[in-house]
């Protein structure tokens, strides 16, 4: 039995070994020949056909469907699609939550015209049907912004389809869309840091120590409600939420294993260190574990952390 991995690759260069239901491709796997057919060739997946038949894409499958974008992509284009597998919806997001964010977020996957890899150039941008342009590296691996592309030149009715391992949106719209975010997400925009946030900052990339939606309401939610009111919002948020952003880009993994202080753009440092997996994350009198690591996002990346840090 093949892995998914194995699975997911062989369906991209091949789909008449999916067996997924598509009919023509089914008629042929089932030994009808060319002969058989006569003139006729089994019928080329669309765009929409491709993401809904591959279960490694199921995670973007549902999202596209939720957002209103099957039609689009079934029957408009050419386009040249960035399709995110599964595992790059790690945390998962939920596309109800805003469905006009998360149609932007998808349409940020998609350009204009057909483009196979070996079109792409190093340095490249191209701009996507929302939002801003998206960055072409080619060194070695094709990337597009911090994603690498997995699989490349699915052919599709009306496009081309290059798999990718990341998510293509800014930290602001994963927040909004990641259900253990979106207290995060709301007070960043009513703190007027919506800008910033989308941003990479003065060394391409900011690392946002996030405050889960459990944390945020341990700290805020005076009257036990389960909301955050806006009177329950302290009067310095902007600044509180400043001092959990980095001005540069630290996976997990990138932690120094010593005690290492850190400039937030609020201006005071935090400490940061880890100990083997376990990322902690000390301002004063608080500590912070990461629990929830490397969420990659245009700008950057997202750790999601267990405590409110006030600086």
């Amino acid at each position: 039995m093949m892995d998914s991995d194995t699975t997911l690759s062989t369906g991209l260069r091949h789909w008449a070994g999916l067996g997924l239901g598509l009919l023509a491709v089914v008629l042929v796997l089932a030994g009808c020949d060319s002969q058989d057919l006569g003139d006729a060739n089994p019928e080329t997946p669309s765009v929409t056909d491709y993401i809904s038949e591959i279960p490694a894409l199921s995670s973007l499958n549902d999202a596209v469907q939720t957002a209103g974008l099957a039609s689009t992509l079934d029957s408009g284009g050419p386009f040249t699609v960035f399709t995110p597998t599964n595992d790059a919806f790690a945390p998962p997001i939920d596309a109800s939550l805003n469905v006009p964010v998360a149609e932007k977020v998808l349409r940020h996957h998609v350009v204009n015209g057909e483009v196979t890899s070996d079109q792409l150039s190093d340095g490249q941008t191209v701009s996507p049907l929302a939002g801003d342009d998206l960055s072409i590296g080619v060194d070695g691996a094709v990337t597009v912004n911090r994603a690498t592309v997995t699989n490349a030149d699915a052919n599709a009715s009306n496009g081309v389809v290059h798999v990718v391992d990341g998510l293509l949106a800014d930290a602001v719209d994963r927040a909004t869309l990641t259900p253990r975010f979106t207290i995060f997400a709301r007070l960043v925009k009513e703190a007027g840091l919506e800008s910033a946030l989308r941003t990479p900052g003065a060394n391409d990339g900011r690392t946002i120590f996030a405050p889960t939606n459990e944390a945020l309401l341990d700290l805020l939610d005076a009257n036990g409600n389960g909301e955050v009111e806006s009177s329950e919002i302290p009067t310095n948020a902007a600044d509180v939420l400043q001092h959990h952003v980095l001005d540069s880009v630290f996976l997990a993994a990138d932690v120094p294993e010593s005690e290492t202080a850190v400039p937030t753009l609020e201006g005071t440092d935090v400490t940061v260190v880890r100990s083997g997996d376990v990322v902690t994350v000390n301002s004063g009198d608080e500590s912070a574990s990461v629990t929830v690591a490397n969420v990659e996002v245009d700008n950057g990346v997202i750790h999601g952390i267990d405590t409110v840090l006030v600086p």
